[in-house]
């Protein structure tokens, strides 16, 4: 019993000390780890860690993060985020981001039925060409799935929008 406990613990807190980023560099005090620059990456180059790097360009991604945090620390010295301007640009981008993480929740909602995709393909059998050669079905699913779901995300917006108009008091002042 103690041996599996012993075991327990053992595996327990090697997978946590593996987990654990590791401190790439610091910059007055505060660290830039492995999951930042991982982080960084994978917005440059999806799918790209840091690990697979070379030791150039792991050096490069370390000193273009040191730069960004040196920058970082200076726009919050600068107190820009205590302007007026600062702010109301803040607040829009903050509604549009809202608005986006939005719309892609209610993408993610819409489904497409592989009889739906079927049924798209066989009324639309001639438009299926690459060149004079029809295309089997198995070869445009993805494509048609992918279109029906944008499809039925505009009627859906559609449909929103005008429940919300219908609920609202609305004028549109166009000479």
């Amino acid at each position: 019993m103690r041996l599996s406990h012993l075991l327990a613990s053992l595996v327990l807190s090697s997978s946590i000390a593996f987990a654990a980023p590791t401190t790439l560099a610091t910059v007055n005090g505060k660290a830039i780890t492995s999951n930042d620059a991982n982080a960084f990456l994978a917005k440059a180059i999806p799918g790209m860690s840091f690990d697979k790097l070379d030791p150039k360009m792991k050096k490069q991604v370390v000193d273009q993060l040191v730069n960004q945090k040196l920058i970082k620390d200076q726009v919050l010295k600068s107190g820009i985020e205590n302007t007026a301007a600062f702010k109301a640009q803040y607040a829009a981008i903050k509604d549009d981001l809202a608005v986006d993480m939005w719309m892609k929740q209610q993408m993610a909602k819409i489904t497409v039925t592989d009889a739906e995709t079927k049924a798209f393909y066989d009324a639309n059998g001639d438009k299926m060409k690459q060149g004079d050669k029809k295309l089997s079905y198995d070869q445009v699913k993805k494509e048609i799935a992918q279109f029906l779901k944008v499809e039925k995300f505009k009627a859906y917006m559609n449909k929103t929008t005008e429940s919300l108009r219908a609920s609202s008091k609305v004028e549109v002042k166009l000479p």
